[in-house]
C-alpha cells in the first residue's frame, strides 16, 4: 500500500486468510504483503490459498482485459461514449501490481440515451443476459431489459468465452441526487478510463463505498492510496462538488474513517481541508455505521446497518435531504414489481 510496516500482532493462519480473501477481498494484496517479510510466517495452507488468490487474479486480469478491448472495440465503431468503472483500470492506477486489487466484473457507463442502442449491441454480439426476473420471455426481452436497466441502474451480460461478468451501467447509483451522472458524464466526457486527477471520477469511487457502508477492506485500501495519489488542487475540488450534492459530511467521514484503519493515509493537507468536519454529530455517526459495517463478523457482506430504516438503503444518510421521497417510494415500488414479472 505504501504505508510504513507495522508489527504483525497475529500470525496468517488458514482461517486468517480465508477471511482477508472472501470476506475483504484483499487475499491478492496479502500475498504481496508477505513476501519478503522476515516477521510473516503464514502457515503452509494460508500461504497456498493467498498464493491461490493473487494467480486466480492474474488470470482474470487477463481476461477482463480482453473483454475490455472487445467492447472498447464495438462502442468505438457505434461512436458511443463510454466509461470504464473501477476493475482493472483503477488497479493500474493504485499499484505496482495491478493484480494485487482483486476485481470479478467489468463495469461500464454510458449515457441513459444510448442504453437502448448499447443494449442491443450486446445481444447481438454474443453477450448473454443475466436476468432479474424469474421467468424471462424470450420475445419481449430488449423490452424488459430496457426497463431494468432505467429501474435498477445496470444490466449484467456474461462473456461466455472468457467467463467474466460484464455490469452495463447507465447511472451511477440506484439511488443518487439530480444530476449527479451527468454531471459525472460532463467531466469524464469520452475517457474510457477516467484519470484520478478527475476530482468528480474520485468523488464517484469514494461514494461507492460510503454508500455501500464499507462493508470490505479492499475499498479502504483503494481510498487510501487514492488519497496520496489525489493532487492537492483536486481534493478541494472534489469537497465542493460533494458539496452541492449534500454528501460532503459523508465523505468527510470515509476519509477520516480511513485514515483510523491505516494511519498515514491523510497528509497535512487533508488534515486541514477535514478539520471543519471533526466535530459534526452526523459525521461522528456516519463514521460509527461504517464501522459497525466493516468490523460485521460475517463470512459474506454484512447487511447496511440499519437497512429496514432506510427506504433508499443508504442513501438518505449519506445525501440527506437530496433524495426525492416520492421517487424513492415510486422506485420501491417499480422495482418490487419488476422483480415478480
Amino acid at each position: 500500500m505504501g504505508l510504513p510496516d507495522v508489527s504483525i500482532s497475529e500470525p496468517i493462519s488458514e482461517t486468517l486468510a480465508t477471511f482477508a480473501d472472501s470476506r475483504h477481498r484483499v487475499g491478492p494484496l496479502l500475498h504481496l504483503a508477505c513476501q519478503g517479510r522476515a516477521d510473516t510466517e503464514p502457515d503452509r495452507a494460508a500461504l497456498l490459498l493467498l498464493k491461490s488468490a493473487y494467480q486466480a487474479n492474474v488470470y482474470a486480469s487477463l481476461r477482463q482485459k480482453a473483454v475490455e478491448g472487445k467492447i472498447s472495440e464495438l462502442l468505438i465503431k457505434h461512436s458511443v461514449p463510454f466509461s470504464f468503472l473501477k476493475g482493472r483500470g483503477l488497479a493500474e492506477q493504485l499499484h505496482r501490481d495491478p493484480a494485487a486489487r482483486l476485481s470479478k466484473d467489468v463495469d461500464i457507463l454510458v449515457s441513459t440515451d444510448r442504453s437502448s442502442e448499447v443494449i442491443k449491441l450486446m445481444n447481438n454480439n454474443g453477450y448473454i443476459y443475466k436476468s432479474y426476473g424469474r421467468k424471462p420471455n424470450k420475445r419481449l426481452e430488449l423490452a424488459r431489459q430496457d426497463m431494468d436497466i432505467k429501474l435498477f441502474k445496470d444490466l449484467t451480460f456474461f462473456d461466455s468465452n472468457l467467463s467474466v461478468p460484464i455490469e452495463l451501467h447507465c447511472r451511477l447509483f440506484k439511488f443518487e441526487p439530480d444530476g449527479l451522472t451527468n454531471g459525472f458524464h460532463e467531466t469524464v466526457k469520452t475517457t474510457p478510463v477516467p484519470s484520478l486527477s478527475n476530482s468528480f471520477y474520485c468523488l464517484y469511487l469514494i461514494l461507492h463505498g460510503t454508500l455501500a457502508m464499507w462493508p470490505r477492506l479492499k475499498w479502504l485500501v483503494d481510498l487510501s492510496i487514492m488519497l496520496r495519489k489525489m493532487p492537492i488542487e483536486s481534493r478541494l475540488e472534489m469537497m465542493d462538488i460533494a458539496k452541492s450534492y449534500g454528501c460532503d459530511v459523508a465523505i468527510a467521514a470515509s476519509i477520516l474513517t480511513t485514515e483510523e484503519i491505516f494511519s498515514g493515509s491523510l497528509d497535512d493537507d487533508w488534515q486541514s481541508l477535514l478539520e471543519p468536519f471533526r466535530m459534526d454529530g452526523h459525521l461522528r455517526e456516519m463514521q460509527g455505521l461504517y464501522y459497525e459495517c466493516l468490523t460485521a463478523n460475517t463470512v459474506s457482506r454484512p447487511s447496511y446497518p440499519l437497512k429496514s430504516r432506510l427506504l433508499s438503503g443508504s442513501a438518505d444518510l449519506v445525501f440527506p435531504g437530496k433524495i426525492s421521497l416520492l421517487e424513492t417510494l415510486l422506485r420501491r415500488f417499480m422495482n418490487s414489481l419488476a422483480v415478480r414479472i
